[in-house]
């Protein structure tokens, strides 16, 4: 399984690893910077010797999938140097912070919030979650709250912990449908300061002062109990 150097340090551009698998344009390296399509964040682009990664994916064997622009000149068995698009990783890592500052201020405000859908884009994220009611009033709390979040210069940490230990507090469950919990064979939690913990697999800043303002753009009704707030951030 590809090493996720993602993982150790977030803010790693570049990096050396060995090819061990090339199937047209399709590349899989050791270990990779490269963060890979999952959990409502897209995967990295950037480039390997040169040439455009145009998206990262898992395979069925949970190996990181590079897919290039064109098929490479590079073999199995060689060290290839990649690169990532650090300004696109940047903004998503900003976004991804941002929702789970959202995340925490909701669940501060409304206690048990699960949240049915995310996504993450190079601009914008959004989240779906159930709650009755979502209006005006409330979503300019809630974004009032996250900023002051945001002020605090909060670390930002990752650890891993053990089936045994997320069985004991469910509270770091977050989804509404937690059967994917049981996909997971790397138990993965993120944090920010004392006031958040919740499974993640994705890529943060180190501090929430980095994510910057925080802006609700917009907030739909996505049926009975079920709200979507989108965000910026600035």
């Amino acid at each position: 399984m590809t090493e996720k150097l993602f993982w150790q340090d977030a803010y790693l551009k570049e990096f050396e690893a060995k090819v061990v698998e090339i199937k047209g344009k399709e590349v899989i390296l050791d270990k990779t910077a490269f963060y890979a399509r999952s959990g409502g964040q897209p995967g990295d682009t950037g480039e390997i010797n040169g040439i455009k990664v145009v998206d990262t994916y898992y395979d069925a064997n949970g190996n990181i999938v590079h897919l290039l622009e064109k098929e490479p000149d590079f073999k199995i068995g060689d060290i290839v140097k990649g690169k990532i698009d650090w300004e696109r990783r940047y903004k998503i890592m900003r976004l991804h912070t941002a929702a789970h500052i959202i995340s925490a201020a909701l669940v501060k405000a409304f206690g048990n919030i699960k949240f049915t859908g995310s996504q993450i884009y190079e601009d914008r994220a959004r989240m779906d979650f159930n709650l009755e009611k979502l209006d005006d009033e409330i979503a300019r709390f809630i974004e009032k709250k996250a900023n002051e979040i945001v002020e605090k210069d909060l670390p930002i940490f990752s650890k891993i912990i053990s089936k045994e230990e997320l069985e004991k507090h469910s509270e770091l469950k977050r989804l509404m449908d937690e059967s994917k919990y049981e996909k997971f064979n790397v138990l993965r939690v993120v944090g920010i300061g004392n006031i958040d913990l919740q499974l993640n697999g994705g890529t943060h800043v180190k501090s929430t002062k980095e994510v910057g303002k925080i802006k609700i753009i917009k907030r739909e009704n996505k049926g009975k109990n079920n709200r979507r707030i989108t965000i910026i951030v600035e």
